[in-house]
């Protein structure tokens, strides 16, 4: 644990801090093992023994001068309010065609948390893009499997990744985690190859098209289709049925009488026919 604090403005050249540590419990007294100075002035103290403090702690700094007196500083802290977390550890990328699967390894935390406890942000950042270009952060909650798949299809640009963890009640945010790189600096030309797959697959499509109908007219060149068969009586019958009655002749006889000679000269009548069409 590094607790730090500021020279005051005022301080006398020859100021000096200690820190001091009550637990709320035992009441027990720990002095500050390592200090952390600045031109010689205690400005912080790191502490790799934590066993001896409680979830509420007493903080005391006092200031030693022989000019002046120094105010004290004091204050009752939460060990969870105040614990800042490790990065996540064990940081790993496996890709395949369509997806990148992270997935980390929850901190070491002094007080004993659950993974329901943590919240997780992601940093995924692209390479060789724009200035200004603002990276992708994305939040995922506290997982027994600790895992994030991100939408990444083949071929695909070079990416880093890195993760810090926090507290989900209070969001004081660990440090992040090393980058890890995943992708290929050829991913660029990702685009170009789609491009010319579309290219190549119109002109194979044309080819295919052209040989099936090339194939087609020879089929109709050497296999020409048969003639129908005319079939008379029917197609009488047709031009019967289209003319109608008009094609019905009609037929009468009418008979006249014919001049004859004179009664008396022994000779019979005779007959005269006509017909009329």
């Amino acid at each position: 644990m590094n607790c730090t604090w500021a020279r005051g403005p005022a301080a006398p050249r020859d100021v000096q801090y200690f820190l001091y540590i009550q637990n709320s419990k035992r009441r027990r007294e720990i002095r500050c093992p390592y200090y952390i100075q600045d031109s010689g002035t205690h400005v912080g103290c790191h502490l790799d023994n934590l066993s001896g403090l409680t979830s509420r702690n007493y903080f005391l700094v006092n200031g030693t001068s022989r000019e002046i007196g120094i105010q004290f500083f004091d204050s009752l802290l939460d060990t969870k309010k105040i614990e800042r977390f490790n990065p996540p550890s064990n940081v790993t990328v496996r890709c395949n065609t369509t997806h990148c699967l992270v997935r980390w390894k929850q901190p070491r935390t002094y007080q004993k948390l659950s993974y329901l406890d943590f919240q997780y942000q992601l940093d995924v950042h692209r390479k060789n893009t724009q200035p200004g270009t603002e990276n992708l952060l994305i939040n995922v909650s506290g997982d027994l499997e600790n895992r994030y798949n991100f939408p990444s299809s083949e071929p695909r640009a070079k990416h880093s990744v890195k993760i810090r963890a926090a507290d989900v009640r209070i969001l004081n945010w660990s440090s992040w985690s090393e980058a890890i790189e995943f992708g290929s600096d050829d991913g660029n030309l990702g685009s170009v190859y789609i491009y010319v797959l579309l290219i190549v697959g119109t002109l194979v499509c044309g080819i295919i098209l052209g040989f099936l109908f090339k194939r087609f007219l020879r089929i109709q060149r050497l296999f020409p289709p048969v003639p129908q068969i005319k079939d008379k009586l029917n197609d009488n019958h047709e031009v019967e049925d289209e003319l109608g009655p008009q094609r019905h002749h009609r037929c009468g006889w009418n008979l006249y009488p014919t001049p004859g000679p004179s009664p008396g000269s022994g000779s019979s009548p005779g007959l005269g026919s006509e017909s009329s069409l």
